[in-house]
């Protein structure tokens, strides 16, 4: 968000932290003791008597917590999410630092629990707002030509072409690119910015015309250049920043760690790891248990309706492959004759004569996938994710269709981002997993929270089985002919 260097804005953001974080801790005493319920025999104790003298303890280990996780560095080309994720982080650091203080102080310099407790959620979301204001002040006069600042871009390739669009679009990061440095001798300028060269003299051109950023955009077949373009930064004051040159698609929520002070950049990050993984897996289990309760009813009967439509066991069992390719047994409500598979997999169409008349029905619905909801239970499925496939059809698809096997990278799901845009069915499926990719890149609960609710509302049923889709011999989403080219 700041330029590092500007030490007047720093100080003036520090400032503006101290008296957000100060203002928080009044409007929190004043909501817990004077809106709030209070104990008639404890009282509403005194702001100045233990309020007031451990506001600047408060204030300060703030400002030390923010400091620690990065909530001063500068944020120009990083997104809005991981800037709220970190002051989410650091106040609830800060909220435990202050349980710690008061567990030190003495009985009658004690704070309310209750008061803490409002704290956490007063402090967080009104600091979480401040900055939000900030952030949407600081774009709103980068767009408006104020806090620009110059950016070299050294390459002029596809990479660095990319890099110059992602730039544009975004105004609000107030970077500006001045020019390209590279060998290129057959281009002046790429897409009106000015090349300047060769990469040889980039010492001499940085320090003529200096910029305050650069980014180095190499070319694959110009890596063997990376360490000598760097070694000529080494006396320049700006920023330096590393853009590789990886195809897009190749790419699943990269993210640089380190390893013994050695970087290290993941291209194929699941976004279950972590605290990712237990907010998705919380999410399946109350919203999964939650419809199951709303299902058991209707899925009795159609389960009486199935054994009674022809012989064989109410539910079909297939293996499916999710996570990492790992295999499990799917659970559906049976719509064929038992026999369907004497022969092996094999595609079926809508008409299919195997089919029994209510399963038809259910195939129609959607209602024969309602036993998904005990895979869901079970951990092996997920309520959101990309729709899970038989391994034989995974062994075919996966030569023949690009990135087909990234939408592993998440557990599969009942419905899906592919399945809510309409490409289910008889549709592309290049365009459901370029829908599957999109959507485990950009993954949030919210975004699982949508889906969810706009197929309850519907949308899942929009491209199922209208124009006779192909599928599997019962009810797989693949296509048996060859796939629709985009």
């Amino acid at each position: 968000m700041l330029k590092q260097h500007n030490q007047l804005v720093l100080g003036l953001l520090v400032v503006a932290d101290a008296l957000a974080v100060s203002v928080a801790w009044l409007a929190s005493y004043w909501l817990r003791f004077a809106l709030l319920p209070v104990d008639p025999a404890k009282g509403v104790p005194a702001l100045a008597d233990r309020y007031i003298p451990m506001l600047p303890v408060v204030v300060l280990g703030h400002l030390l917590i923010f400091s620690r996780l990065h909530l001063y560095r500068p944020r120009r080309s990083e997104g809005l999410g991981r800037e709220l994720r970190n002051i989410a982080k650091a106040f609830c650091v800060a909220v435990m630092v202050v349980v710690l203080i008061d567990y030190t102080l003495p009985e009658t310099s004690k704070i309310s629990r209750r008061f803490i407790a409002t704290y956490a959620v007063v402090g967080t979301t009104s600091f979480a707002l401040f900055r939000l204001s900030v952030r949407g002040l600081a774009r709103r006069l980068r767009r408006h030509g104020f806090n620009r600042r110059r950016a070299v871009i050294v390459g002029s390739g596809r990479t660095a072409q990319r890099l110059l669009q992602a730039l544009q679009r975004s105004p609000w990061t107030g970077l500006e690119v001045a020019y390209f440095v590279d060998d290129r001798a057959d281009r002046s300028a790429v897409r009106g910015i000015p090349v300047r060269g060769p990469l040889a003299e980039l010492a001499q051109l940085v320090d003529a015309d200096p910029p305050d950023s650069i980014f180095i955009a190499l070319a694959t077949h110009q890596a063997e250049r990376q360490s000598d373009v760097l070694n000529s930064l080494s006396l320049s004051m700006a920023d330096v920043r590393l853009v590789p040159d990886i195809n897009p698609a190749f790419a699943m929520r990269p993210d640089v760690t380190q390893l013994d002070g050695v970087p290290i950049l993941a291209l194929r990050q699941t976004p279950l790891y972590g605290s990712n993984a237990l907010v998705k897996r919380g999410f399946d289990l109350v919203a999964g248990s939650l419809c199951l309760l709303a299902a058991l009813l209707p899925m009795a009967v159609l389960a009486v309706l199935v054994k009674l439509s022809s012989p064989g066991p109410v539910l079909y069992r297939q293996r499916r492959a999710g996570l990492d390719g790992q295999e499990f047994t799917l659970l559906k409500l049976r719509t064929m004759r038992p026999d369907a598979e004497a022969r092996g997999p094999v595609w079926s169409q809508t008409e299919d004569p195997r089919r029994t008349r209510i399963g038809a029905f259910l195939r129609r619905t959607s209602l024969d996938e309602l036993p998904n909801l005990f895979n869901v239970l079970a951990g092996h499925m997920s309520l959101v994710g990309p729709r899970p496939e038989r391994p034989e059809f995974i062994a075919e698809f996966k030569h023949e269709i690009p990135n087909y096997m990234l939408r592993h990278k998440m557990k599969a799901g009942m419905t899906g981002y592919a399945q809510i845009k309409g490409w289910r069915g008889n549709t592309s499926l290049h365009k459901r997993i370029q829908h599957d990719v999109h959507y485990i890149r950009n993954w949030s609960v919210w975004l699982d929270t949508r889906i969810l609710v706009q197929t309850v509302l519907g949308a899942w049923f929009s491209h199922h089985e209208t124009n006779a889709p192909p599928t599997d011999d019962n009810g797989s989403d693949t296509n048996s002919s060859q796939p629709h080219a985009v």
